[in-house]
């Protein structure tokens, strides 16, 4: 009787503890990754995972981290590509071509999070047409003091 009381007592603390340390683990991060990207084909990976975004037209994503409570609700496949963003430092690789060099398409790419006054990247090239660039970002639940975006390109 005296070991069925202890097992019953150390799952009862098990139980009890785990869902504190689970839910004070990571903040809830949300962001919009944005692309216009006609007259290009565009890659985008978000810490090393391809986030899906092709070019050639209008794109627009919801990325979160694995903390944020739709997570678990989510199918594998959205969480390949929506579930990338981790708090603290991120990695955005992006790549880009012109389809079209005859044409004066401009294209955008932004990421902007939640919490934050102003994009925490943006990309706005016309002149280049071609390129491949990795930008180390940091992203909280809110923007720290002295937040200053990464501005990549031509003025918008």
């Amino acid at each position: 009787m005296n070991r069925i009381s202890f097992l019953a007592l150390l799952v009862l603390a098990l139980a009890t503890v785990a869902p504190l340390r689970s839910a004070a683990a990571e903040p809830e991060l949300s962001a919009v990754l944005s692309v216009m990207g006609y007259g290009y084909t565009v890659k985008v990976l978000v810490n090393g995972v391809d986030a899906g975004v092709t070019g050639g037209k209008s794109e627009s994503k919801r990325l979160f981290n694995k903390g944020h409570p739709m997570y678990s609700k989510a199918s594998p496949d959205i969480r390949a590509r929506h579930f990338l963003l981790k708090p603290g430092a991120n990695e955005v690789a992006i790549e880009y071509a012109k389809t079209d060099a005859k044409t004066g398409d401009r294209l955008e790419i932004t990421l902007e999070a939640e919490g934050y006054p102003r994009p925490l990247l943006q990309l706005v090239n016309r002149a280049r047409p071609a390129d491949k660039l990795k930008v180390d970002l940091r992203i909280e639940k809110a923007a720290p003091a002295g937040f200053k975006p990464v501005m990549i390109g031509d003025p918008k």
